[in-house]
């Protein structure tokens, strides 16, 4: 069986893992803007890696409508985002509510989706995310003040940083070895 991993990065992050997930599996992976390539119209699994902005997971309309078309293949996402690896701290909640969101259960109820941690890079974004992203930092300022989780990552995402780890990788790999 054939393995097409597609992503779409802005900052590094989730290329970072395309390339890890590719090498992995046995394949290169090809960034959003070559998904139309006939190494993903001829693979029997699709992967999408996608990162996560203002709600929404990129490439998720692509992947949608793909697994409309072709609904015989196996597909798989990845999103990618800032938030940390689930943990007590930080519930699973966090990013599900972002999966749902992007592909409903209701709807696509056999997409294996997984979640990795990625990074943040003020100096990478584009001019409109700097400008989103430093309107954002105002308006979380007042909330860290009284929520330790939002002080947290306010002062991680002001400093930059690369939360990225190959193992990370590890579920996914598992679900697609199985």
């Amino acid at each position: 069986m054939s393995t097409a991993v597609v992503y779409c990065s802005q900052t590094g992050f989730t290329e970072r893992y395309a390339r890890w997930l590719a090498d992995s599996v046995g394949c290169e992976p090809i960034p959003f803007a070559e998904r139309g390539s006939a190494a993903v119209e001829a693979a029997d699994t699709v992967v999408l890696l996608g990162w996560f902005h203002a709600g929404g997971l990129k490439g998720a309309r692509w992947l949608r409508s793909l697994m409309d078309a072709r609904p015989e293949r196996r597909y798989v996402v990845v999103g990618v985002g800032a938030y940390p690896m689930p943990s007590d701290e930080w519930p699973r909640s966090e990013t599900d509510a972002a999966f749902e969101h992007a592909f409903p259960h209701e709807r696509y109820p056999h997409l294996a989706r997984f979640y990795c941690q990625g990074g943040f890079d003020f100096d990478r974004l584009c001019a409109v995310d700097k400008l989103a992203m430093r309107a954002f930092f105002r308006m979380q300022a007042k909330a860290a003040k009284t929520d330790p989780r939002v002080a947290f990552a306010l002062d991680a995402m002001r400093e930059g940083f690369d939360g990225t780890r190959r193992e990370y990788l590890e579920p996914v790999l598992d679900h697609l070895r199985g």
